[in-house]
């Protein structure tokens, strides 16, 4: 097994799996994941990392991070990302087609039917609820992800900026992400300059 990559596990996975359990696992939320995007990350977590512990907590918050800067779907770049991860880049192709194939047959097999009766009363009304649900789950992410992040003032300092400048300002969230890794890039420098001078000012005080 390479060790770097046990390494990057949580430390109650003892083996890697196989590139078919990967298949599996991202067929199963490529399935039942509805929403997409932040609607999923719930899902995701709690199948990779409570659920298999395939990977660690520290290791998804990372990666979520790193799948917000690149072009494309985020869901897509998040598990593409794990996959190869875990299996390299032959888990990584098959996995990522297993994630897109439920929702490929799903809209090849429902786009015409749903043509033909978008503007009928009872589907319009169900796909507001759809809405609905999908707000409902963004918000109940929003509040997990809140809870997980560090308890340190910059943190909260940062996401609270973050959320004022997307609300003022049409900003692309890269620019938002960008800023944010800047931040803490800065605050890691700042405590490490102090606590460098506290330690030459030690001796002579």
């Amino acid at each position: 097994m390479n060790m770097e990559k046990s390494h990057e596990l949580s430390p109650a996975a003892e083996v890697l799996p196989t590139t078919w359990n990967i298949v599996r696992v991202w067929l199963t939320i490529g399935a039942i994941g509805f929403g997409g995007g932040y609607a999923v990350l719930d899902l995701i977590h709690s199948e990779l990392v409570v659920k298999y512990k395939w990977i660690s907590e520290q290791r998804f918050e990372n990666m979520t991070a790193l799948s917000e800067m690149g072009p494309g779907a985020l869901t897509v770049n998040l598990l593409a990302g794990i996959a190869y991860r875990l299996g390299g880049v032959g888990a990584m192709i098959a996995a990522t087609i297993a994630l897109i194939l439920p929702s490929f047959l799903l809209i090849v097999a429902l786009a015409g039917v749903f043509l033909a009766w978008e503007n009928n009363p009872v589907v319009k009304s169900a796909m507001e609820g759809l809405t609905a649900g999908v707000v409902g789950l963004l918000i109940a992410v929003v509040w997990d992800m809140v809870k997980r992040i560090p308890g340190h003032w910059c943190c909260f300092a940062v996401g609270l900026a973050a959320l004022l400048l997307g609300l003022a300002f049409p900003l692309n969230p890269i620019w938002l992400v960008l800023l944010g890794g800047m931040a803490g890039a800065a605050k890691v420098l700042v405590v490490s300059l102090f606590a460098r001078k506290s330690a030459k000012e030690g001796p002579n005080s």
